[in-house]
């Protein structure tokens, strides 16, 4: 299993080491630039964004990981002199074959070293889990849903991720169903987290503002493992994070059907 927290900030760090801003959360400790590392607390994979009008630097930082080393991420998304969006297919670090061990309830934090001529939008997304990614191999069938909630843009101060209810495209037969894949699309997506009910965790993809990105390969078709699984009366909604106030969002969701019928 795996969960998804984050940073993000407008911000002009003025060429020094300059830590951003968590991302309020309801499922995770966060408090100001700190995230508290919960029980799934192996690091896996992150993914930055940094602006680069001169040249930037972007890390991660932990008591634990300062035994070895302040964690460095290159290569990063970039934009100069704007707001920063995942690339096509995304930058993301991928040490999911051998994860790095945090400890439960220290603080995570995410520095850059940029130096915009004004302050933009730059952020990190960071993947937890309990242990190396297992792929997971069945039936795996696409389905489409969307959501008309005004996103909330990623700001100078304090902000969350917002909450989007789903329409999908066609009903799903009764039965039980695994989450093993994600898209999420809309104007400024930076990152999108499945929300199941009763869930306790938010597993979570790269975002991508047009149907012709490509994804980042280990968020789609089973190669993360299972996100979750929900009954087909129970539909789950999705947390949005985004660099502007889109309204109108669209997901694709990889499934395998593990159970026919009520349960």
């Amino acid at each position: 299993m795996f969960t998804t927290v984050a940073f993000a900030q407008s911000v002009d760090s003025a060429a020094v080491a300059d830590p951003i801003l968590a991302v309020l959360d309801q499922h995770v400790r966060v408090s100001g630039d700190d995230i508290f590392v919960p029980e799934l607390n192996k690091l896996f994979a992150a993914m930055a964004g940094v602006e680069t009008t001169t040249e930037s630097f972007a890390r991660l930082v932990s008591p634990s990981l300062r035994g070895l080393g302040r964690l460095q991420i290159e290569p990063f998304n970039t934009a100069a002199a704007a707001a920063v969006e995942p690339g096509s297919p995304p930058a993301v670090m991928d040490i999911s074959e051998a994860p790095l061990d945090l400890t439960p309830q220290e603080s995570l934090n995410f520095e850059i070293n940029s130096n915009p001529a004004a302050a933009q939008i730059q952020w990190c997304v960071v993947w937890l889990s309990d242990g190396p990614i297992v792929p997971v191999v069945g039936k795996i069938f696409s389905v489409i849903a969307t959501g008309a909630t005004t996103l909330v843009a990623i700001a100078a101060t304090a902000i969350g991720w917002t909450n989007v209810p789903l329409a999908f495209d066609e009903d799903l037969p009764r039965g039980r169903y695994q989450v093993v894949g994600m898209r999420a699309r809309s104007a400024g997506m930076v990152a999108a987290r499945l929300v199941t009910v009763g869930g306790r965790w938010r597993p979570g993809v790269p975002g991508c503002d047009a149907q012709a990105d490509l994804d980042h390969w280990r968020f789609r078709f089973g190669n993360a493992g299972v996100f979750a699984e929900f009954e087909d009366v129970d539909t789950p909604s999705v947390d949005c994070l985004s660099i502007s106030a889109d309204t109108a969002e669209d997901f694709v969701f990889d499934l395998i059907q593990v159970r026919a019928g009520p349960a």
